[in-house]
């Protein structure tokens, strides 16, 4: 789940050699138009429009040069990633439920009530909507659209937990029951690796999911406002040269 250390397991996963997807790497990999197609199959399974992705052939459309994946839009896929990789080993990552609820309070409402955000959409539709919509959809889908309501969103906390190890127990899955402060011990012992000389990593704590967006939506502000000035500034050229041909003739 979200707001579990999947960034500190996503930085621990690529220390021990796996190309990991994380939603910080979906959200700046936008290859093969990614945002669109995890939208797309969020509709499909949460909205009944159009058809459901199913196996590795629809989610290596976006997922192609990966080898492990945490954190969302993935988590929103539990089951159909389980059968669409059977080799995969399953990581379950956890914490305190309450502390859960305030972190993503944190993070996810944070972000999403900056009103700043409504007007970056108006300007940038290649990735700033389909980006924030994803964000959105997974809040909803968590609340049922009500994000004021922490019971219901601790609920589906518990859902995806239950989900998970029923999924996994009902095909043969070994799953291992994690939390990030147990470290690199049983990590690594769970995916045969040598575990590393190093602490574990411990990222992404506090406000820092926020007050990335925050760097996030100035620099996609400025270099959509720079464009524009390019553009406008390239149009202000054309038009001077065109008058000034017509006018020498």
């Amino acid at each position: 789940m979200s707001r579990t250390g999947t960034m500190s397991l996503y930085v621990a996963l690529k220390e021990l050699g796996y190309a990991c997807y994380h939603m910080v790497k979906c959200s700046l990999d936008n290859s093969n138009n990614s945002l669109g197609n995890w939208n797309q199959a969020i509709e499909a399974k949460y909205h009944g429009k159009g058809r459901a992705f199913q196996g590795s052939a629809d989610f290596d459309r976006m997922l192609w040069r990966y080898d492990a994946v945490t954190d969302i839009p993935c988590i929103l896929f539990a089951e159909e990633l389980i059968d669409a990789y059977p080799n995969a080993q399953i990581i379950l990552t956890n914490r305190n439920i309450d502390t859960w609820a305030i972190s993503v309070e944190r993070s996810f409402m944070s972000i999403l009530t900056m009103k700043r955000w409504k007007l970056l959409e108006r300007l940038d539709t290649v990735w700033t909507r389909p980006y924030i919509k994803l964000l959105t959809s997974a809040l909803d889908i968590w609340t049922d659209g009500n994000w004021k309501d922490r019971s219901r969103l601790m609920a589906s906390f518990k859902d995806h937990y239950e989900h998970v190890r029923e999924a996994a127990q009902a095909r043969g899955r070994p799953v291992l029951e994690y939390r990030v402060h147990e470290g690199w011990g049983p990590l690594c012992k769970f995916l045969g690796k040598e575990q590393p000389d190093r602490p574990f990593p411990k990222v992404n704590q506090g406000d820092w999911t926020a007050q990335y967006h925050v760097v996030v939506f100035w620099w996609v502000f400025l270099t959509k406002v720079w464009w524009v000035l390019v553009s406008f500034g390239l149009s202000l050229v054309v038009v001077l040269v065109a008058w000034w041909v017509r006018s020498s003739e």
